[in-house]
């Protein structure tokens, strides 16, 4: 059988496409349809169907399949068609009820909006039920053609409405969207250079003195809240990054407000700015363990950096350099705290990093860089003071077991409470003798609010008991009491379970050789003596780690 491939038709034979060379379909049928070699002006040969006085337009010569949905083209040429037969003119009675039709549209559509202006209460309303262009595409596409001159002129006014209506709600739209980034930029910029402050903070920062604002962790989440703010940012810092201690909880935190050191560091971050540029100048934040004693000569005077005056080197000369050691892992700091549960947690600013491949031990900062850090990128030496600024003192405990909200109450409200402390002895002495502390071993440091005698006779009443140890001369914490031929004899130490000190005892800037031989003992505890009161008032034991000094 043969199989000639079919001929296409030459363009010659193929009818003339009645918009030339300007046609703009681009189906393949249609092209294939007809021929486009030549222009032949569409307005020179109209098809005229039923004429009126009103409606008067030139026939599109694709009639009711026209896709075309430019207005000026509706305008120009009308499109007569049958739902049901496309093909077929409609008849006067089709022409009639499609005029109805058009009309009750129209009224309607009148009629609504006289309705949106009566209800306008001073904004306007939108005329329309939807913002899909695509509806009113199609109702252009079936009625315009069956317009009069003056509908069509309202279709084309009333599009031309909701265009610029759409195009204001999308302006308005960006404008609410760069307002809220401004917003949003703003907060940002008031957290990264304090202008979201605590209460009193203000007054701080205009002053030179250091203040110490003492922040608990709260349930109730308060949006905005200051406190909230640098108490969710230490403990984060804290547990993001720690490792080998599952169950330590930072119970407490402590947020560092000093002027001098804040003016200096951002100077500091200004300078380096300039030199590095923008990226170079972005701090980090990074913890630093020491002696806990050394905390708050750090946050009120400032880090000293080898070379300065009082610099002095703790264990080593510094692997990876002659600088103050600072690692954005907790677990890195907390080997060099010597038994305290205190972490300093500091913004540095690192600069261009010089990275260590091996030991420079003691060796200084490298030429053209700010900092270094040592070859697994867990260690970072500054070599500046002004390139650090303690901001927080985080209190942690190691195996806390399960997380409870602390009710714990400020340094400051507990002076004020230790204020009123004799009113609740007097309450205490007052209330009836049951036997709350059985179990408890107490031991007292400082002055309390009577007499040892006086306070041991309380304790033996509810129940506990107190153990009578004091210092020698050597240091060491023993039992005292007993009598060898009329001389005093000394006993193994009497371990207590609780130590209640004095407020005053326990904040002096030389603890006492009897707080002094406790700490050597590895005891890190010491209650405030309301515990004692509290319970006996209350009749039941107190939550001590709420009587926690610290």
């Amino acid at each position: 059988m043969s199989t000639h491939p079919i001929k296409k038709p030459k363009l010659d034979d193929l009818p003339q496409c009645p918009y030339g060379s300007k046609c703009y379909r681009k189906n393949p049928a249609h092209l294939n349809e007809f021929s486009h070699s030549n222009f032949t002006p569409v307005s020179d040969t109209p098809k005229v169907i039923k004429t009126d006085t009103v409606n008067t337009l030139p026939v599109c010569p694709f009639g009711a399949t026209c896709y075309r949905k430019n207005l000026l083209h509706f305008a120009q040429y009308s499109h007569p068609f049958d739902l049901l037969h496309p093909d077929v003119d409609s008849s006067d009675e089709d022409e009639i009820k499609e005029s109805d039709k058009r009309n009750e549209i129209i009224n309607d559509s009148k009629k609504r909006k006289i309705e949106n202006d009566d209800d306008d209460d001073g904004e306007k309303t939108e005329e329309y039920d939807t913002d899909d262009e695509n509806v009113y595409d199609v109702k252009l596409e079936k009625t315009f053609s069956k317009m009069t001159d003056d509908e069509k002129r309202l279709m084309i006014e009333r599009a031309f409405e909701l265009k610029e209506k759409l195009q204001e709600k999308l302006k308005k739209t960006r404008e609410e969207a760069e307002e809220k980034k401004k917003e949003i930029e703003q907060l940002q910029n008031k957290v990264s250079e304090g202008v979201v402050l605590m209460e009193g903070e203000d007054e701080v920062l205009k002053g030179s003195k250091v203040k110490y604002f003492e922040i608990f962790p709260e349930r109730n989440y308060k949006q905005g809240s200051a406190a909230e703010l640098h108490f969710r940012l230490a403990e984060s810092q804290f547990y993001r990054l720690l490792s080998g201690h599952a169950t330590a909880q930072v119970i407490k935190v402590e947020y560092v407000c000093n002027p001098i050191l804040i003016n200096k560091f951002n100077q500091a971050r200004d300078e380096l700015k300039r030199k590095r540029g923008e990226n170079y100048s972005y701090p980090i934040l990074a913890f630093h363990g020491t002696a806990v004693t050394n905390i708050q000569p750090i946050c009120d005077n400032g880090f000293k950096v080898p070379g300065q005056d009082g610099f002095q080197h703790a264990t080593d000369t510094g692997y990876y350099g002659r600088g103050t050691y600072f690692s954005e892992y907790p677990n890195y700091s907390m080997s060099y705290i010597k038994g305290s549960t205190k972490l300093m947690l500091c913004q540095i600013l690192q600069g261009k990093v010089y990275q260590c491949t091996q030991l420079i031990v003691g060796a200084d900062l490298q030429d053209g860089f700010d900092s270094h850090c040592s070859p697994d990128k867990k260690e970072l030496i500054i070599f500046r003071s002004d390139y650090i600024l303690p901001q927080y003192i985080v209190h942690y405990k190691l195996n806390a077991g399960e997380f409870k909200y602390s009710t714990a109450i400020t340094k400051e409200a507990k002076k004020k409470k230790l204020a009123k402390i004799g009113k609740l002895y007097k309450k205490a002495v007052a209330a009836k003798g049951i036997t709350i502390f059985t179990g408890y071993k107490f031991a007292f440091i400082g002055k309390m609010t009577d007499t040892p005698l006086a306070i041991e006779a309380l304790v033996k009443r509810f129940g506990g008991y107190v153990c009578k140890n004091t210092v020698p001369f050597g240091g060491t914490i023993v039992t005292t009491g007993l009598f060898v031929n009329g001389f005093p004899a000394t006993v193994q130490f009497d371990a207590p379970n609780v130590v209640i000190c004095s407020l005053a005892e326990f904040e002096a800037e030389t603890p006492s050789a009897e707080l002094q031989a406790y700490k050597n003992m590895n005891y890190q505890l010491y209650y405030s003596e309301d515990f004692l009161y509290d319970s006996i008032i209350e009749g039941t034991l107190k939550t001590l780690a709420d009587y926690t000094h610290e």
